[in-house]
């Protein structure tokens, strides 16, 4: 039987991770850690100096029904192409599940820096996030991990939006122009 994989977003703390189906929706990142369609409360504030941050999101892939055989050989890419705007842009790791942190920050304002230091339950990969759009289909990043069961399954992919102060007020990227994220694997 084909695999079913969905893309989870995970919140909350880590006794209690919430896993939530993003697949075939949006999910919106702010300054909170909660999973959201379009909402628009706690924004990223645009900073009169230092960058302000988004929590970060942390994504996973999970099989709901399991492969034949084997899924693996997972990446992860963008377009390559920053429509959020001026002054702000996009960072990305990636970490094992075990070592999976709560975003935090302060609500409404700005999340706080991803980074080891920050990322207290691991290690990130790299250590130091990069740019998200230079993760583009011919230069993925690669995603540790396979299944032939179901389940949560791979690294965890984690990303931060960063604003700048010569960010402009608004939607980031304006509605209808969203940024897509790709994950793609092999089924065998």
């Amino acid at each position: 039987m084909v695999a079913v994989i969905t893309i989870n977003r995970l919140t909350g703390p880590a006794g209690t991770i919430v896993e939530t189906d993003i697949t075939s929706i949006n999910t919106r990142v702010n300054a909170d850690d909660s999973h959201s369609t379009g909402g628009t409360t706690n924004p990223i504030e645009i900073p009169t100096g230092a960058d302000n941050y988004s929590f970060w999101c942390t994504t996973q892939l999970d099989a709901t029904t399991a492969p034949d055989n084997l899924v693996d050989n997972i990446e992860w890419f963008t377009d390559g192409s920053n429509t959020y705007g001026t002054g702000v842009t996009c960072v990305v790791a990636k970490a094992a599940r075990a070592s999976y942190t709560i975003a935090s920050g302060t609500a409404g304002v700005t999340g706080i820096v991803l980074n080891n230091t920050n990322y207290t339950g691991g290690t990130l990969t790299p250590s130091t996030p990069t740019d998200a759009f230079a993760k583009v289909t011919g230069s993925p990043l690669t995603v540790t991990g396979s299944t032939t069961t179901t389940g949560a399954f791979g690294d965890m992919v984690i990303y931060q939006v960063i604003v700048g102060s010569t960010a402009n007020p608004g939607d980031h990227p304006p509605s209808g122009s969203e940024e897509t994220f790709t994950w793609r694997y092999d089924e065998t």
